[in-house]
């Protein structure tokens, strides 16, 4: 074994062991869910009863398609430029799955409720009419081809892994629509049930695909990769041009309406609305603006600045996700007669140390990936 295998294989060790770290401060949540459970763990109400773990899971979600659909470009359309980290990007996207599947198992009330026979006996009534059953349909079909597509990456299969590249670019796309459907079907909650809403969900997530696998080229050292990097940041600017307009438009039309439920909602996200500062400062301004700054000052080829770019990119989708979320329950009306009912969340303490300790259950997935496989060398 070179000097540089062991210094790789020492730095996944340190990295796993810290994201088992990060994983561990979910047990302080876990035990409150199993003493006292979910009612009185979580911050979520009657009025708003999707939390930070919906959002979670909608968040890791999205990591995943967006590093899938990433990863396929190189296979399935043959980009050059995005061979680059191809199995690396591929593990983090089943790694980012398994994250979001493990944040959406505590939010539908723990291991007592038996969810994996949930589950099954949910799937198997054959209710095409929901959307939440097409969207459990299509992630329990993505798993496995995610695994199925690093399995052939690290194998070198590279037909095999066309194929799986293939059907996981539509997959990816179908299947997070149909989260956003999940969303958008909902007529009771106009910031939803807006034509944009799912052109942003899919906007976004291959935007934090492309933001994902600025940051590994960083941290891996692949700074030489200027061709990746350019073709990168090429794309994530482009991407973070189109949110920015669907957010500004949005916001232009939707407060354009008089007394409606939705331009009292979009209310909500500008002046002193209780979500002003997240959009403003987080989702706009730190998620889509300052990037775009980077990216120009960075010429397109900085990896440095590219990385720290990405990394707003992510924390600022996570805020978007949560505006999103949030922002559609926060007012009610009874009846067309009476006035809006602004209610309240406050992400509670079990449900903040779930969230965060899925970031370590991604950490640990990835970093055992990278442990046990050759994710180093690429096929094409």
């Amino acid at each position: 074994m070179n000097t540089s295998t062991a210094q790789k294989k020492q730095t996944n060790t340190i990295w796993l062991v810290l994201s088992c770290l990060v994983a561990a401060v979910g047990l302080y949540g876990m035990l409150q869910v199993f003493n006292n459970g979910q009612e009185a763990s979580y911050g979520i109400s009657r009025e708003v009863p999707w939390g930070i773990l919906i959002i979670g899971y909608s968040f890791f979600v999205a990591l995943s398609v967006g590093t899938a659909i990433i990863g396929s470009l190189a296979h399935v359309f043959k980009v050059e430029a995005f061979h680059v980290m191809s199995k690396k990007v591929a593990m983090f996207s089943l790694a980012a799955l398994i994250a979001a599947f493990y944040t959406i198992f505590w939010e539908l009330a723990g291991p007592f409720h038996l969810q994996a026979l949930r589950l099954v006996i949910y799937f198997t009534q054959f209710e095409i009419s929901s959307p939440i059953w097409w969207m459990v349909t299509f992630y329990m079909l993505e798993l496995p081809l995610l695994a199925l597509e690093v399995y052939f990456l690290v194998s070198k299969k590279a037909n095999s892994a066309f194929f799986a590249a293939l059907v996981g670019f539509f997959l990816g796309i179908i299947a997070y629509g149909t989260l956003a459907f999940v969303f958008a079907s909902n007529a009771t909650r106009p910031l939803w049930h807006t034509s944009s809403f799912s052109i942003f969900f899919i906007l976004s997530a291959i935007a934090s695909g492309c933001a994902i696998v600025l940051i590994i080229l960083f941290l891996t050292g692949n700074k030489e990769k200027i061709k990746s990097i350019k073709a990168f940041n090429k794309m994530l600017f482009i991407l973070l041009f189109s949110m920015l307009f669907i957010d500004v438009w949005n916001v232009f039309i939707n407060t354009y309406g008089v007394n409606s439920e939705l331009s009292a909602t979009m209310k909500l996200f500008i002046g002193k609305g209780v979500l002003a500062n997240n959009f403003y400062y987080y989702e706009l301004l730190g998620g889509i603006v300052i990037p775009m700054i980077l990216l120009v000052i960075g010429g397109f080829k900085s990896s440095f600045l590219s990385a720290i770019a990405g990394l707003l990119v992510v924390i600022g989708l996570f805020f978007a996700r949560f505006d999103s979320v949030v922002g559609g329950q926060l007012l009610s009306r009874p009846s067309t007669h009476m006035n809006f009912t602004q209610h309240i969340y406050r992400v509670s303490t079990s449900e903040l140390l779930l969230f965060i300790s899925a970031i370590g259950v991604l950490g640990i997935v990835y970093f055992l990936g990278s442990k046990f496989f050759n994710l180093e060398e690429e096929i094409h």
